[in-house]
């Protein structure tokens, strides 16, 4: 029996950064998948161009917490 899968979220999906190695020694940064790809599919045909891709967690930055205090 075939398993289906549905999708349990519209939002954006942010939670990594995209590193494309290239071969000559040089990176190019991507925020989001579809840049990714876009980016590899252009570039393929380019003999000894793409190397691979490194899927990273983003940081997660803190946050400040305001201090609540009460004055007399």
């Amino acid at each position: 029996m075939t398993q289906l899968f549905t999708c349990t979220s519209s939002d954006l999906y942010d939670r990594h950064t995209y590193k494309v190695v290239l071969k000559n020694g040089k990176n190019q940064f991507f925020e989001h998948w579809e840049e990714v790809q876009r980016y590899w599919f252009e570039n393929n045909r380019i003999p000894d161009f793409l190397d691979l891709v490194i899927v990273s967690d983003k940081k997660k930055s803190k946050e400040k917490v305001k201090e609540l205090g009460f004055a007399k």
